[in-house]
């Protein structure tokens, strides 16, 4: 059943929502776009789809809460998530980094929690909405988002909007090959692709690789501090730390990042690469700097290419939420549908009458015969005498004449002895033989 549509005039707020495999952000945003509370929860993926559902919706409550509101405030929900989608209908097709978030009717259960218009979009799609119109993107007509964090996505931005591509799966700059025969990326995905060498995941995979290999560094020390979990302020306390396995893992990943940003730039030249996620919060310009040095040296074109900006997220972890409860308030702000009136009657439209056909003269004969096919002559048809004057031919009195000439012609009679033949009626110029 369609909801009514909301004015924006009725309510002043918006939900925006980021669905991540680690974490679950809720936020709570006005007419400007600012974030006026927010709250996070773990998302326990491992538990289930039931317990990150319980979760999501615990952080929706806290956010409201935190903001002094009710659910009542809120106009409009936008939500962003990892992985295959069908927006259309609201629903969650499959998430890699969650399992059992298969064919999760996502919208119809946001609506169960208050019945508002909801939006749902790629996770990297919303982020760079947000970026573009609040963040490091503001004034941009083209740039590329690529937010690295438990796996690596992107978004594009061509002439000022989203591109999404003939299919809706544009942007998926996660898994462009980097590494021709690399590993394949955690929980599914291409060979080789950037995802599989430099999200948090991989560079997980690598560094507790060196650990299990006797490498000396201070990790384990600061693991345990943090229950096991491999966070960015644990990389980033490494990297402080000038560890050499983090540094060696952390310097690995950039130079990729680097190969990959050049291939970005060579293909579609963007104003800017702004890059977030968890992994560039964690380190901030220690790692775009490397990035950006790399993606300059292997670009195509060097002409000009300090004008290409690879700089940082302005928004932090908040890209998300903001550029879902943007594309929320859109729904708000679109004008209605106009009302379809009913069609006027339809004039009956009087039938064509056939136009009359003139009677034929009994003396013009029998009516002529069809048509025949085009290529073929008609039949002959033995006619009656006609009303019409013929003009009769007098043979001319045979005459000798000598052996191989032809006979003279015979001489057309004078116009005086073109009489009719008995019981013919005469045609007077101009007028039409009267019909028997």
């Amino acid at each position: 059943m369609a909801l009514p549509r909301i004015r924006k005039s009725a309510h002043r707020y918006t939900l925006g929502i980021d669905l991540g495999g680690t974490k679950i952000l809720a936020a709570v945003v006005d007419e400007a776009g600012k974030v006026v509370a927010s709250a996070k929860k773990t998302t326990q993926a491992q538990q289930g789809p039931q317990v990150v559902m319980k979760r999501l919706i615990k952080a929706m409550d806290d956010a409201v809460e935190r903001a002094g509101l009710a659910k009542e405030d809120i106009a409009a929900i936008g939500i962003g998530v990892p992985g295959i989608i069908d927006a259309p209908r609201g629903v969650i097709i499959r998430i890699t980094n969650i399992p059992g978030m298969e064919n999760v009717e996502i919208s119809r259960m946001l609506r169960e929690w208050r019945p508002v218009p909801v939006v749902l979009s790629n996770d990297v799609r919303v982020a760079a909405t947000g970026e573009l119109r609040m963040g490091a993107g503001r004034g941009l007509r083209s740039m590329v988002t690529i937010f690295v964090g438990t796996g690596i996505g992107g978004g594009l931005i061509l002439d000022g909007k989203i591109y999404e591509g003939t299919r809706g799966s544009a942007g998926e700059v996660g898994h462009m090959i980097t590494m021709a025969g690399g590993p394949y990326a955690p929980g599914g995905g291409i060979r080789g692709g950037i995802e599989a060498i430099a999200s948090r995941t991989a560079i997980e995979r690598d560094l507790r690789a060196g650990i299990a290999a006797g490498r000396k560094t201070i990790l384990p020390e600061l693991l345990a501090e943090k229950n096991g979990a491999l966070t960015s302020s644990v990389l980033s306390a490494a990297v402080e730390a000038d560890d050499a396995l983090t540094v060696e893992v952390l310097r690995r990943a950039a130079y990729y990042l680097g190969l990959h940003a050049a291939s970005l730039i060579n293909v579609l030249d963007p104003q800017a690469l702004i890059y977030g996620g968890g992994v560039v919060e964690g380190l901030g310009h220690w790692m775009i700097d490397m990035i950006a040095t790399t993606a300059r040296e292997h670009a195509i074109n060097r002409t000009g290419i300090e004008k290409v900006r690879i700089v940082e997220a302005a928004l932090g972890e908040h890209a998300g939420v903001v550029g879902a409860a943007l594309m929320a308030a859109d729904l708000l702000l679109a004008p209605a549908p106009p009302a379809v009136k009913a069609a006027p009657a339809a004039t009956p439209v009087p039938k064509r009458r056939k136009p009359a056909r003139a009677p034929q003269s009994k003396v013009d004969g029998p009516p002529a015969p069809k048509t025949a096919s085009r290529g073929a002559q008609p039949p002959k048809v033995a006619q009656k005498r006609s009303a019409t004057i013929q003009k009769p031919v007098v043979a001319a009195p045979a005459t000798r004449r000598g052996p191989g000439r032809p006979p003279k012609a015979a001489k057309a009679a004078p116009r005086s002895a073109r009489k009719p033949a008995p019981g013919t009626p005469v045609r007077r110029p101009g007028r039409m033989p009267k019909a028997r």
